[in-house]
């Protein structure tokens, strides 16, 4: 199998020959903290899993060229929560909540890498 090493914006490519995705919505019980200011436990969400991704070998660009998809947030909503500071204040904080995920097109960091000539002696 080749194993397609990428860096892309998100390192959630997988192999080529794996299943077309597994990209879901992950959701954590975790606090929101922001300038001392923190939140009871609350449920955020991102997006967690693989997609596809592939590296190939171009004769007419003489390059390796690169195919990837991520797994991206597709909707989002955005919330708020209340923050409590050691003072005893309290403050809103508008949050980003993923409601659903997929696989996206994305840039491969280097996007075609040039074959090295060898020369035969």
């Amino acid at each position: 199998r080749l194993w397609a090493v990428l860096r892309t914006r998100c390192d959630t490519c997988l192999c080529a020959g794996r299943p077309r995705s597994d990209c879901r919505v992950r959701s954590q019980q975790t606090s929101v903290e922001v300038g001392g200011c923190v939140s009871a436990p609350l449920n955020l969400t991102s997006c967690e899993g693989g997609c596809r991704s592939s590296s190939s070998y171009s004769a007419a660009a003489n390059a390796m060229t690169y195919q990837c998809e991520c797994c991206r947030e597709d909707a989002t909503s955005r919330r708020q929560v209340e923050l409590t500071c050691a003072d005893g204040s309290t403050v809103l904080h508008t949050y980003i909540h993923v409601e659903a995920c997929r696989c996206s097109r994305q840039d491969c960091a280097g996007a075609t890498t040039r074959a090295q000539r060898r020369r035969r002696r």
